[in-house]
């Protein structure tokens, strides 16, 4: 009976425990590369919870997706798309 989930939000982003998948990056490298490299996990986890306040703060000003805006529109192709023309192009003609 139960075979099928219905999601009661549709926009809601995939999470990681308490946070979405790029808060959760943004904790887990600077954790990992400094606990890693420099055996100073204290260090890792303050700069972590510190890039992961300044993650949700401009995703807070700025929507969900900022971030995967901003990277269609300035970096170079890294995921192609179907339907949405490569960034490069500012001006269709048609």
């Amino acid at each position: 009976m139960d075979k099928y989930t219905i999601p009661q939000h549709l926009d809601s982003p995939f999470k990681v425990i308490l946070w979405t998948w790029d808060e959760a990056v943004a904790f887990s490298v600077p954790f990992f590369t400094l606990f890693l490299l420099m055996n100073s996990p204290l260090i890792g986890v303050g700069v972590g919870i510190f890039l992961v306040f300044l993650l949700k703060k401009m995703k807070g000003e700025e929507g969900h997706y900022f971030l995967a805006h901003m990277a269609y529109w300035h970096l170079p192709p890294l995921i192609r798309y179907k339907v949405t023309p490569p960034s490069y192009i500012r001006e269709i003609i048609g």
